[in-house]
């Protein structure tokens, strides 16, 4: 839907100059025409990932150095965990370069300080985020599953690859998570596949809740769902593995389904030391360790998908 005349475009500017933050919120406020911008300063990047994640926000104003992030690393950091907003790279002559970098990575556009007009600013607002719009209806027809709503495994791979950079970049390790609804084939021949199909849409639903928002979870197959959970160490697995069963659990206690919904799990532990290492082949180690637990399940004679649900 193209931007109203009459609506509000809110604006995010992340910026750690006050003085810089003064001249644009005066430029913006001097633009001529329609929408009128609404500008919200923070100072932080960590500030202003926690705003974007109560949503509203149209587009960012990023400066790429600031207090607690500095170059590149500004934009990924963002980009990474809210993809789908905009991003104008707000950048001096001097390092321009990293903002030519930065849209070759997903900025819609960049603005040199100092030489900003009302008119420019309104233009590249209103561009970009037409722009962003048009490829995130394209972006979505082949990145993400229809049935769930997470990536499939086109668009998985994509961000897992940026995931990994930033990884490395940051010298933080990582997670890779490998779930596996049990018994989806016998739920189709037992219940039919749209029973199927909900077991996978609640699966889906249970992993958003278990997992951070800053987490990236995808649909890869007919059963297998893999997450990359950022900033995670080895000790963290037990955990997060917990929490998907206790969570799993609270479903099955308040479901009237005549199933019951489990899930078998493979991890592996990404060190950015490893820069060999690849996303297939982080996918590869989950997959094995993944059907460990299977044969496992299957040698003590588990079938928790397939049991009645309790009374």
């Amino acid at each position: 839907m193209a931007i109203s005349d009459e609506m509000k475009t809110r604006v995010l500017l992340i910026e750690d100059d006050p003085d810089d933050a003064m001249i644009l919120r005066e430029t913006v406020a001097q633009a001529p025409g329609k929408p009128r911008v609404e500008v919200e300063h923070v100072s932080t990047l960590e500030a202003g990932i926690e705003r974007l994640g109560t949503g509203d926000t149209e587009l960012v104003l990023l400066d790429l150095s600031l207090g607690d992030s500095q170059g590149l690393d500004t934009f990924t950091k963002l980009h990474t965990q809210v993809p789908a907003v905009p991003v104008v790279i707000l950048t001096g002559y001097d390092d321009e370069s990293f903002a030519l970098e930065a849209v070759s990575q997903g900025a819609q556009d960049y603005l040199v300080k100092g030489s900003v007009n009302p008119r420019m600013l309104t233009r590249v607002i209103r561009y970009a985020i037409e722009r962003n719009r048009s490829q995130s209806e394209l972006r979505n027809l082949s990145l993400v599953d229809e049935l769930t709503g997470l990536y499939n495994r086109r668009g998985f791979l994509t961000f897992a690859e940026q995931y990994l950079k930033l990884a490395q970049r940051k010298n933080k390790g990582l997670l890779l998570v490998f779930a596996d609804l049990d018994n989806l084939k016998q739920i189709n021949d037992t219940f039919g596949h749209h029973e199927g199909d909900l077991a996978l849409i609640r699966t889906a639903k249970t992993l958003r809740e278990t997992f951070r928002k800053s987490d990236l979870i995808g649909r890869i197959g007919g059963d297998e769902f893999p997450i990359m959970a950022m900033e995670a160490d080895p000790d963290t697995a037990e955990t997060l593995q917990r929490h998907l069963e206790e969570n799993l659990q609270k479903y099955n206690n308040v479901s009237q389904s005549r199933y019951r919904l489990s899930v078998s799990v493979g991890v592996t532990y990404f060190d950015p030391e490893d820069t060999h290492l690849s996303v297939e082949d982080l996918m590869a180690r989950a997959d094995e360790s993944l059907y460990e637990q299977k044969r496992s399940k299957k040698k003590d004679g588990q079938s928790a998908a397939s049991a009645p649900a309790s009374s």
